[in-house]
């Protein structure tokens, strides 16, 4: 699964990038940025693709209550087929735009420990080996409850690739330029594009269990550290 990542890039440089507009976004730069918070999101709006904000966490367009903080990932393996996001799969696609994202190793006996004196689990960044933005594939809805309408996405995840598996054994889908067009083509129903991303596309290191709270943030929780360090958080 994907359960934090790095939104650093602009929503005018994401504009230039992804030959789109800006419209009605939320935003500032995120270095630990966790399901319920508010996010650039790539869509279209005819045939016009916009760069605008959503809420992580999908709400299925029909759903009675707030199921957000449950469905921040979909797998790629049953998203067009599980009720609460195949209509969103069919029609709603989008771009995540990430600039790197973490995921959790197992804790280990000599490794950093929490505040209980506990072993914790140990971050690692995963970010393109090129520096470039990681085109992640994203499902959205429009959820009508209440006073103001909710637009929320969810981050569609496959099996590891040889770069993530030793860490966890899922990773989310990244795309390269063609399949970002054929994700936002609604007219196109791209199950094939669902896979892992090569092994030479990200690098990744181990940075402090800062990152495991979510509140905490800052540039900082980017920068590697030495796997034996014993940081708290």
């Amino acid at each position: 699964m994907c359960g934090r990542y790095v939104t650093t890039t602009s929503p005018e440089r994401l504009a230039e990038i992804f030959e789109a507009s800006v419209v009605d976004i939320e935003w500032s730069p995120r270095f630990n940025l966790a399901p319920s918070a508010q996010a650039p999101v790539i869509g279209t709006n005819g045939s016009d693709r916009t760069v605008t904000s959503a809420r992580w966490g999908l709400i299925p367009h029909w759903s009675r209550e707030d199921v957000g903080a449950r469905l921040s990932n979909a797998r790629g393996e049953t998203v067009w087929d599980k009720p609460s996001f195949r209509d969103a799969v069919r029609r709603h696609r989008v771009i995540v735009p990430m600039d790197a994202f973490y995921e959790w190793a197992p804790a280990s006996p000599d490794g950093p420990r929490t505040r209980a004196g506990r072993p914790a689990k140990r971050p690692h960044l995963f970010t393109r080996r090129d520096g470039g933005v990681l085109n992640v594939a994203g499902i959205a809805s429009v959820w009508k409850r209440g006073e103001a309408p909710i637009a929320t996405f969810a981050v569609v995840t496959t099996a590891a690739n040889g770069t993530m598996s030793p860490i966890h054994d899922r990773m989310p889908v990244i795309l390269d330029d063609n399949g970002v067009d054929r994700w936002l083509d609604p007219d196109d129903q791209p199950e094939d594009l669902l896979q892992p991303a090569a092994d030479d596309l990200l690098e990744m290191w181990e940075v402090a269990t800062e990152v495991n709270d979510a509140r905490n943030e800052g540039a900082h929780l980017t920068e590697p550290v030495d796997p034996t360090s014993t940081t708290l958080f």
